[in-house]
């Protein structure tokens, strides 16, 4: 039996969701096509491993020292050579003061081999090198066989007494070179080379007193450096005058003093 709605109310559905419609969708290839691309393009922007091409470098610790920060020279050379800015001061080597460096019997300052060959030896002309009796580059050297100092065959006869006269030693000369220290100043020696051993060796008259102002000590790190002017001729004018090789020869802890032969000497 239907009870029939009364007047004025409200219809039975109301307050209640109507259903949804279902709706029929036919399936269209191309456009699932084109779906699935859209969603690969939007993926694109995801994180991609990025492999640099190889560079030519190398390691940091595998980088010499001596490339990365060069040596100071000494603060008072330039100053007091007055020497250009564009001119080399270069480092030769560093060693330790030994006793027969000091050694008025000895009356030589020994250099390190290997610095004169590979920084000292640049510096030189070939007639230099010659000089100071320094092979050039590429030359080899002949080891020399030992053998006792000559002697003169003379014999004496003074009664039943021989005497035997010793033949005199070879004077050696050397590359005239200024050799110079923040105490001692300046002095004009020799720069050589032993036949016998092969050592680099500074020498000449005034040397022992020239060492003794260097205020130097035995085991005191002494750091060796030099430089060259070189004649440089323009349009028939002498821009710079050769000059000869200088050494200096600078204690490494006292290197700074304001001027040259003006450092206090505490021996």
């Amino acid at each position: 039996m239907a009870i029939p709605a009364m007047a004025g109310a409200a219809p039975r559905s109301a307050g209640c969701k109507r259903p949804h419609a279902l709706t029929l969708a036919v399936y269209d290839p191309a456009a699932a096509e084109q779906r699935a691309s859209a969603s690969s393009l939007s993926l694109s922007g995801a994180f991609v491993p990025f492999l640099a091409p190889p560079v030519d470098t190398a390691p940091i610790n595998a980088v010499p020292l001596s490339a990365v920060a060069p040596r100071a020279e000494p603060a008072w050379i330039r100053s007091h050579f007055g020497l250009r800015l564009d001119l080399t001061v270069t480092f030769i080597d560093e060693k330790v003061v030994t006793a027969t460096d000091l050694d008025s019997q000895k009356n030589r300052f020994r250099l390190p081999t290997a610095g004169v060959l590979y920084s000292l030896r640049p510096l030189l002309s070939p007639e230099e090198l010659d000089a100071a009796s320094i092979p050039r580059d590429g030359a080899k050297v002949v080891p020399r066989l030992s053998r006792s100092p000559p002697i003169e065959e003379e014999e004496v006869q003074q009664g039943s007494i021989k005497k035997r006269k010793k033949k005199q030693g070879k004077k050696h000369g050397g590359l005239p070179v200024v050799v110079c220290n923040v105490h001692a100043g300046t002095k004009q020696l020799q720069l050589t080379r032993w036949e016998s051993s092969h050592g680099n060796i500074i020498k000449g008259g005034g040397y022992l007193d020239f060492i003794t102002r260097c205020c130097f000590k035995e085991k005191d790190i002494v750091e060796i450096w030099a430089f060259k002017e070189r004649r440089f001729h323009l349009f028939g004018v002498d821009m710079c005058h050769a000059s000869p090789l200088y050494v200096v020869l600078a204690k490494k802890e006292q290197r700074q003093p304001a001027s040259i032969g003006m450092g206090k000497c505490t021996m």
